[in-house]
């Protein structure tokens, strides 16, 4: 941890151009990282369900506590945690799926704190005039934040580095995300429960319509949520 923070440092102390740089390399790595590891995950918990399975008492514990680190720096989607954890436990994995993906949401949200991203924002503000809306999303930052976690286009590990860049409170930031999360937790956790196996899953995820129809409302009504507050702020 001393080694991360003497980094982020160090990162901070970079001429504007390098770092704008390193600011915009996070954000893809929160962005790519989990689709790559998610791939390799994915084969290991079809090679070895039983794995997962048999897991109890400390040993769960501290798969869990692995999780957290997992998600929080972007080396799994929560969306694949949340399929995984349906198959696996059903819904006796929703609430530890739950405070996992919220403490790896503050890990995320923390890492990326120390980053600042202010370097990163001055640019986007002076290429795209997008000062008045960054303001409008931190003073409506518990809305913000519950639609984009709402939504299924907004990825896990992008949305915690942003709301930080922008400056959202902590608070509003674990709470607001926690109950945003919770709709495409379960939707994802009652797929994984319906799957005959994690492969079948895998190389069928048409198989659920009505699953695609719920993702289809979340993103609407998060999509007129937004469109609403950015009107609402507009006037």
């Amino acid at each position: 941890m001393k080694t991360d923070v003497s980094l982020l440092a160090h990162i901070n102390a970079m001429p504007i151009n390098r770092k704008i740089f390193f600011e915009f390399l996070y954000l893809i790595w929160m962005g790519a990282l989990p689709l790559v590891s998610s791939s390799i995950l994915g084969y290991y918990a079809i090679s070895n369900p039983s794995f997962f399975q048999s897991l109890e008492g400390l040993e769960l514990f501290v798969f869990w506590a692995v999780a957290v680190f997992i998600m929080g720096l972007a080396f799994s989607p929560t969306t694949f945690f949340a399929l995984f954890t349906g198959y696996i436990w059903g819904l006796n994995g929703v609430l530890p799926l739950v405070i996992a993906y919220s403490l790896a949401s503050l890990l995320g949200f923390f890492i990326a704190k120390q980053l600042k991203g202010d370097s990163m924002l001055a640019f986007l503000k002076s290429k795209f005039k997008i000062a008045s809306f960054l303001d409008q999303v931190q003073s409506h930052s518990f809305s913000w934040v519950f639609l984009a976690r709402l939504s299924p286009l907004f990825p896990f590990a992008i949305t915690n580095a942003m709301m930080a860049f922008v400056g959202v409170n902590a608070k509003k930031f674990f709470f607001a995300g926690t109950l945003g999360m919770l709709p495409r937790t379960l939707l994802a956790v009652w797929t994984g429960m319906q799957a005959k196996s994690i492969e079948y899953l895998w190389n069928n995820p048409q198989s659920a319509h009505w699953q695609d129809f719920v993702s289809i409302a979340l993103l609407v009504f998060s999509g007129a949520g937004m469109i609403y507050l950015g009107k609402k702020h507009a006037h």
